[in-house]
């Protein structure tokens, strides 16, 4: 099977996979209902959230920095800020491809070896998962009730077998078992996909050897607070959810981290069923879940679209300023 032919079937799965969960999700939705809450939204708490998502942007590019200073990169965070922003861009193209994106944008501007950044990369993706998974045992003591039902209601619709859950275990277990093992051995390896999986290995590890290691924790902390508040501040602009507290925020925002940590096309239908699963845990209606819901995404797309596309251009002409260089250079 071609390269051209298997990135086609990955990007058609992905967004066929989007377009049904979609469906599944809008199928019972009353669309006047819809327009009528559309109407009564107050949009001055869904620009601000767009904003604040700047935030986030550059906490995440000045974490990156910290990681990559161990293996010899001083980069400005708005140089890294760019990259990060261009593989959001790319996100919406196709799960996963924005990590490589931003590794492949850094390596074009300021020369950044893609297997360390690459890394690197891993690294970062594994802290957010660990502290997602931190906030979700912070919440089984805030809101362990309803927790436990909307675990127990997801897991009756999907109906997955216990085999299932087995297998994807086994397999977890054995993927960490081999890198690690991969690791271990990576000095026996020879060639250029040595060099490729030493810079990977370099990568990943360089969270051990961090110089900042309180800048990187206090630009995780505000990483999550500001996805905290991004999802939570939305919650005031429509009438039927701003009686909803801290702690549905708190649910909000883990809700929405797992759905959009699924392999599907940007989160479309899995963050629009989860969050509205969730919400009806607060009394909040079906319909109207489903709404916040929509909301809460699509001001998510339009802040990485926006702000995406600003930095691509701003790369671009990045990339003709070090072109013209190159050519003074030469003569």
């Amino acid at each position: 099977m071609s390269k051209r032919l298997l990135n086609f079937l990955k990007v058609s799965i992905s967004i066929g996979l989007a377009a049904l969960l979609l469906y599944l999700v809008f199928r019972n939705v009353e669309w006047v209902e819809f327009w009528e809450r559309a109407q009564s939204v107050d949009y001055t708490w869904v620009i601000v959230s767009i904003f604040l998502s700047i935030v986030a942007y550059v906490a995440r590019a000045y974490r990156w920095n910290i990681l990559l200073e161990p293996l010899g990169y001083n980069l400005k965070t708005s140089r890294t800020t760019l990259a990060v922003l261009i593989g959001y861009l790319a996100n919406l193209a196709l799960p996963r491809l924005g990590e490589i994106t931003r590794c492949g944008v850094l390596n074009r501007n300021d020369k950044v070896a893609i297997p360390a950044a690459l890394g690197s990369v891993v690294t970062e993706r594994v802290i957010d998962a660990l502290t997602l998974l931190i906030l979700i045992l912070i919440s089984l003591i805030v809101e362990s009730e309803r927790l436990f039902t909307f675990l127990e209601r997801a897991y009756k619709d999907l109906n997955i077998p216990v085999y299932v859950i087995w297998v994807v275990l086994i397999v977890g277990v054995l993927g960490f078992v081999g890198l690690i093992v991969f690791i271990r051995r990576q000095d026996r390896l020879k060639g250029k996909f040595a060099e490729l999986a030493k810079g990977f290995v370099a990568g990943f590890l360089s969270l051990k050897n961090i110089r900042r290691p309180f800048g990187f924790i206090i630009s995780t902390v505000i990483l999550w607070v500001v996805y905290f508040l991004m999802s939570y501040i939305i919650v005031f602009s429509l009438p039927e959810t701003t009686h909803l507290g801290l702690g549905a925020g708190f649910m909000l925002l883990i809700t929405g981290g797992i759905a959009i940590s699924l392999p599907v096309q940007s989160g479309f239908g899995t963050y629009h069923g989860m969050i509205a699963g969730m919400l009806v845990l607060y009394s909040i209606e079906e319909t109207t879940g489903i709404f916040l819901a929509t909301l809460l995404h699509t001001s998510q797309i339009i802040a990485v679209a926006i702000f995406g596309s600003i930095a691509l251009i701003i790369s671009f002409l990045i990339k003709r300023s070090l072109s013209k260089s190159d050519k003074l250079t030469d003569i």
